[in-house]
């Protein structure tokens, strides 16, 4: 910001705190993330923050929002437009798989998120987005595309694990299996296998 300019008035002003917020939360996660240390990252006074955002919460989940609702609108679009079948959720899979490959600060904000035990609620579309998923999976369940037996949570929950623990920690993954970690080819070989085992699982018996 250029000398003598009111800092509230600057055009930039909040993407400027946005982006120290992300840098701080993906570094230190939320309970270890203080004011102060995201206003010194920003160069502005807490003042500024709170003047814009309020609390610390309403910060986490403003840097939350700018990171997800691309992915959450790809979602759901897809979970709505293209009908309960073992491809669309099959797609689903994809979507978020791409999303975490093609973004690892996805990740560490994600792995934040399910470690802090003194965060709030979760994010509505975040909510919204779990049950229309869970919802899919039942009328594929109804219309025999997909086994009777399997808990539509649990199903759901399997999705993400098998997703997210994978760039959560592939390269330990990769050193336990002999392989190289900085394996470009690593990703597509651990979705083919992942895809074959999960989705030839879920097919009725």
């Amino acid at each position: 910001m250029s000398q003598g300019q009111n800092p509230k008035q600057h055009p930039h002003t909040r993407e400027i705190i946005l982006q120290a917020a992300e840098d701080v939360f993906t570094e230190r996660g939320f309970s270890d993330a203080s004011m102060s240390r995201i206003a010194k990252r920003a160069n502005v006074t807490k003042s500024l923050i709170h003047h814009h955002f309020g609390t610390k919460e309403n910060l986490w989940l403003e840097v939350k929002m700018k990171r997800f609702d691309d992915y959450f609108a790809v979602q759901r679009q897809q979970l709505e437009t293209a009908g309960a079948s073992p491809d669309n959720l099959r797609q689903a899979v994809l979507n978020l798989f791409n999303v975490l490959r093609n973004d690892p600060a996805v990740v560490r904000l994600i792995a934040w998120h399910l470690l802090d035990k003194t965060e709030m609620d979760r994010h509505g579309e975040e909510q919204d987005l779990t049950a229309l998923g869970m919802a899919r999976i039942v009328e594929a369940q109804q219309s025999g595309a997909i086994r009777k037996d399997l808990d539509p949570g649990y199903l759901l929950v399997s999705f993400f694990c098998l997703v997210f623990h994978w760039f959560l920690a592939k390269h330990e993954y990769l050193k336990w299996i002999g392989t190289d970690p900085t394996c470009a080819e690593a990703d597509d070989a651990y979705l083919e296998t992942m895809l074959k085992i999960f989705f030839e699982g879920v097919q009725p018996r």
